[in-house]
């Protein structure tokens, strides 16, 4: 998977859940300035990019990405497509890096919850070259139904190539890890990016925590 988020000009492999996640935006393909009226867990759900208004050019993009996340593909199959439209390459590599890192992020979530009752817990592992703030997260774990990965399940900001490693009650006993329920103050989330973990349920039960914890968590997840 680092190999994957890191080079985006290799081949990458079909991937059902991904496949799954990209195709549900197929009816909610817009312009920018429609995007942006969305709340974030709508935008998880939706298409656009940037500077492009044309309903045909749009599906054209869509098609590709959904080509190259179906098939398998690389950065210049999408460009032989995209190159006309999104005329910078900064654009076009942002807007096949976001879409392509998104859905494999999406589709690990979805098979991380799949398998959520054998590893229920997730380590946040940094990629290549993070920020601070994503760097601020390594190493952290939480339990899968935790409201951090609602804003914080890779990719959830720009350019983010972090990973999620899921883990079973045997792996963190013997690891000697501490789980994490507060979410961490320091480190919020772009709002403006809608990541993967978006749009899902994350609510969790306050009265399995001690009262001042579960004040605390409720209180940080209104404000997430």
């Amino acid at each position: 998977m680092a190999e994957f988020l890191g080079r985006f000009g290799k081949e990458m492999p079909p991937f059902e859940e991904a496949v799954a996640y990209f195709r549900a935006k197929l009816g909610h393909l817009l312009t920018r300035e429609e995007f942006d009226r969305l709340e974030l867990e709508e935008k998880a759900k939706a298409f656009t990019a940037a500077r492009v208004t044309a309903a045909e050019q749009l599906q054209a993009l869509y098609d590709k990405l959904d080509e190259v996340i179906s098939n398998g593909g690389t950065l210049k199959d999408f460009q032989a497509v995209a190159a006309p439209i999104l005329t910078e390459p900064a654009h076009l590599n942002l807007v096949f890096q976001q879409n392509i890192s998104s859905a494999y992020g999406a589709g690990h979530l979805a098979q991380a919850q799949q398998a959520r009752e054998l590893r229920p817990y997730g380590r946040y592992i940094t990629g290549v070259n993070p920020r601070p703030s994503h760097a601020a997260l390594n190493g952290l774990v939480y339990p899968l139904d935790h409201p951090f990965w609602a804003a914080h399940w890779p990719p959830w900001d720009y350019n983010c190539n972090c990973l999620v490693e899921t883990l079973s009650p045997a792996e963190i006993e013997a690891e000697g890890l501490s789980i994490s329920y507060t979410l961490p103050h320091d480190v919020r989330p772009n709002p403006e990016f809608a990541g993967p973990g978006r749009g899902g349920e994350w609510t969790p039960d306050y009265n399995k925590y001690a009262p001042e914890l579960g004040a605390q968590l409720r209180k940080s997840v209104e404000d997430l």
